[in-house]
Parts: structure tokens; C-alpha cells; sequence
């Protein structure tokens, strides 16, 4: 699939309910997310994707800077557009 159908089939970023007070750190339903490091001279991929938002969470904290470029219910969807991305 390529990058522009990837981004065609994200779920837009303000329609993810919002965060249950019991469990802060996950969405329901589950989604994923493509992030975008944000760092100049980065030596290593610069998109990653995970469970949205600790992966966002985690990727801040070790780079200091990111930004969520799509979200996904589906797993793989959000893996083939961060491959895709750092090809």
C-alpha cells in the first residue's frame, strides 16, 4: 500500500474518545499511532508508531519532541505507514 492510501485510512486525531480517568495511559477502543521524531541529526528511523499515547509518552521522553501524524485502530496499518515513511 502506499504512503498516500496509508494516510487516507488513518482515523482523524480529534475523534479518539477521550482517555478513561481509571486509565489514563490508554485509549478505548485501543489506537495506534505514526509518530514523527522531531530531532536534527537523528541516526535512526525517524518514524515510529505504538500503542497511542504511550508510545507518544515514551518517544518524548527519550527525543524531547514528536508529532502524531496519524492514528489507527489497527495495528499493522499504522507499522506499514512508519516503514513506509522511513524508506
Amino acid at each position: 500500500m502506499d504512503i498516500k492510501t496509508l494516510f487516507s485510512k488513518s482515523i482523524v486525531l480529534d475523534a479518539i474518545p477521550p482517555i478513561h480517568p481509571d486509565q489514563p495511559n490508554y485509549t478505548s477502543p485501543r489506537t495506534y499511532g505514526v509518530y514523527e521524531i522531531v530531532v536534527r541529526g537523528l541516526n535512526t528511523k525517524r518514524y515510529r508508531y505504538g500503542n497511542h499515547p504511550i508510545r507518544q509518552t515514551e518517544l518524548i521522553r527519550e527525543h524531547g519532541s514528536v508529532r502524531c501524524l496519524a492514528l489507527y485502530f489497527d495495528r499493522s496499518l499504522a507499522k506499514q505507514l512508519a516503514t513506509a515513511l522511513n524508506q
